[in-house]
């Protein structure tokens, strides 16, 4: 990012690792999340930067359409869209993103971020490794300039809502944090620009866009549907790598006892009677939010059925 900005560009798509196993490509598209209606002289400020083990170079592109940049010929590195950004006022297109942290009253996590797919991709990963659940929702239609201050609201009196506004910027992303004590009805999000009237997204959060998973008393959801999870769970060997890195499966010794077991199920059976019974209710609460990733339809449908 140093680099880029020391060449006074600015990225405008992800950056692309293309490989040709055989043969010769006429041209590539490389996509972008600038908008270039109504303004035509920003089609010359387009390039496409190329990173290789030599360093990278800059090069000007064919063709600059609504969504794409065109490069013919192209020898294939990483590479991503860039543009020159000195003296423009740039608006891009984008992604909110939201996550509702692990707590028992309702904090939701928003991002304002270009659409950039490497980007959520990061986000994602980040915020589940946290346990958190991500919230999707659509997206602004609406392109919105870069740099510019954006506000959310909300229609619940009670909701506590920290920091007042969001910045647009690629480089580390901030989000704003909307606090909401014991919501028991769907609530309206709005972001409207900082200097303008009227919103530039809104979407409806609804009561199973945040379902309790703390189980304050009683038999704990892993237990109770535990039969049904021996069963029909398939990715039984990444879920004991997840509870080995999140320390529920304390030693490598335990791990690899359980995973040497040939059967599936033997596998499910030793993990409840051993790593998961020593690790009591925090150890299931990691199980679950491990399984509402990694087998999610399972999950959704024992939890409808409840």
């Amino acid at each position: 990012m140093e680099r880029i900005k020391s060449m006074q560009y600015m990225p405008a798509g992800p950056l692309m690792n293309i490989t040709v196993l055989a043969g010769k490509l006429d041209e590539v598209h490389l996509p972008h999340w600038i908008c270039i209606d109504d303004n035509p002289t920003i089609l010359d400020k387009f390039a496409v930067l190329h990173i290789d083990d030599c360093g990278d170079n800059v090069e000007k592109v064919s063709e600059v359409t609504s969504s794409h940049v065109k490069l013919c010929e192209p020898v294939f590195s990483l590479k991503m869209a860039i543009l020159r950004f000195l003296g423009l006022s740039v608006e891009i297109y984008c992604n909110v993103l939201i996550y509702k942290t692990d707590t028992d009253f309702l904090t939701l996590h928003a991002y304002l971020i270009p659409r950039d797919p490497g980007r959520q991709q990061e986000l994602d990963k980040r915020n589940v490794s946290y346990g958190y659940r991500v919230i999707r929702k659509s997206h602004p239609e609406k392109s919105l300039k870069m740099n510019d201050s954006f506000i959310l609201t909300t229609d619940l009196n009670s909701a506590e809502i920290y920091p007042e506004e969001l910045i647009l910027r690629y480089e580390n992303p901030n989000y704003i944090e909307v606090f909401i004590d014991n919501p028991d009805k769907k609530f309206k999000l709005q972001l409207t620009n900082e200097n303008e009237h009227q919103p530039v997204w809104t979407c409806t959060i609804r009561p199973n866009d945040y379902p309790s998973t703390v189980h304050s008393q009683g038999e704990h959801f892993v237990d109770k549907h535990r039969a049904v999870l021996i069963a029909r769970v398939s990715n039984i060997e990444s879920i004991l790598d997840e509870l080995l890195d999140k320390k529920v499966i304390t030693t490598q010794e335990a791990y690899d006892k359980i995973l040497a077991i040939p059967d599936m199920r033997e596998k499910l059976r030793k993990l409840y009677s051993g790593p998961l019974n020593a690790a009591g209710y925090e150890g299931k609460e990691v199980f679950y939010k491990i399984l509402e990733e990694k087998e999610k339809y399972l999950i959704a449908e024992l939890k409808n059925s409840t």
